[in-house]
């Protein structure tokens, strides 16, 4: 059986993906967090270092979602270390 690689591609993915769920009620982010435990494991398990602003726009969801300039400074940092990645 083949092994997926999990690599920088496949981690813009599921931040991408991340980023379009809601997170506006307690069911969403519950939901939210379940799917950024798997990119952390799956990065982890990859050996791919995840930096700060991931970690934290993966970790405050439920921060964003009350505080909604917090929510533009981390989505907005997300998606420029996003931008600038290879790829």
């Amino acid at each position: 059986m083949a092994q997926l690689v999990y690599d920088l591609s496949a981690l813009k993915r599921d931040l991408t993906n991340l980023f379009r769920l809601p997170i506006g009620d307690r069911l969403a982010l519950n939901q939210f967090y379940l799917e950024a435990q798997t990119v952390v494991r799956r990065a982890r398990d990859a050996n791919l270092a995840l930096p700060p602003v991931v970690t934290d726009w993966l970790a405050q969801a439920d921060a964003r979602a009350k505080d909604p300039l917090l929510a533009t400074t981390q989505n907005a940092a997300l998606v420029a270390w996003l931008q600038a990645q290879p790829g």
